[in-house]
């Protein structure tokens, strides 16, 4: 099994679900969903390098490299019908491997789907939230609902938690090609009513980046929306369809 995934696929599900999680986040985010999603969905969490069991691996601060590493270690689990689910970074992360996949002839998810950014053309904040100091970095997760407020209380997992974060938004403000011809596959925008860092406006740009069906999906909560209710509810609704038909007959 590839380093990249947390978890042993399951070889019975018709359809893959591979997810990838935001910045200074972990594969953890998406531990409930494969009993949310049921047993046609094989839900496989993209675990990054230098946190929870790959924690002793050294954290990468570009782009380019990640999707080189994550084309190279996940194809052999991207050769029969699956989707993508990306949450904050994570959407750009899953945007940049389906650019990589186009452009190489790979096999191109069944739909991509992407949750809590805007559309890649646009600016996102990262580079802001990079010069800020650590205390107010971390203050700024609490804020967005990304870290509880306990945890400013501990100077050691602060500073452990603000260091892995500025990794990560280093990726996301790294160079890479961000925009392109649009790509085949349909998009699913998730975005929450009450996120402070993605209006509705930003994820309907979104539809720039499909030539097929883009839909925005506007769910209850702020930025970290994964275990609400009603998302989880419209996700099954969304993933479901691309079972594939014969496995649901």
């Amino acid at each position: 099994m590839s380093g990249y995934l947390a978890l042993e696929p399951d070889s019975a599900a018709p359809l893959r679900l591979l997810c990838f999680h935001h910045a200074g986040g972990a594969a953890s985010a998406f531990s409930h969903w494969q009993w949310e999603l049921g047993p046609d969905i094989a839900v496989l969490p993209v675990q990054l390098p230098g946190r929870e069991g790959r924690i002793k691996q050294p954290r990468l601060r570009e782009m380019g490299r990640l999707v080189d590493e994550l084309d190279e270690q996940l194809g052999p689990w991207l050769s029969r019908p699956y989707v993508l689910y990306g949450h904050s970074m994570g959407a750009i992360v899953a945007y940049a491997l389906t650019r990589r996949l186009l452009s190489r002839g790979g096999f191109l998810p069944q739909r991509l789907l992407v949750g809590a950014h805007p559309a890649p053309h646009l600016a996102a904040g990262h580079a802001r939230a990079l010069r800020m100091p650590d205390r107010e970095l971390a203050r700024w997760m609490v804020d967005i609902g990304g870290m509880s407020p306990e945890l400013l209380n501990y100077p050691d997992w602060l500073a452990a938690a603000t260091s892995l974060l500025r990794d990560d938004l280093a990726v996301c403000t790294s160079s890479w090609p961000r925009d392109g011809d649009p790509l085949p596959c349909p998009i699913d925008v998730f975005t929450g009513a009450l996120d402070p860092l993605v209006s509705t406006q930003d994820a309907e740009q979104w539809r720039r980046h499909t030539a097929a069906r883009c839909t925005v999906h506007v769910v209850p909560g702020g930025h970290f929306f994964l275990r609400d209710p009603l998302f989880l509810s419209r996700l099954r609704d969304v993933v479901g369809s691309a079972v594939p038909r014969a496995a649901r007959l």
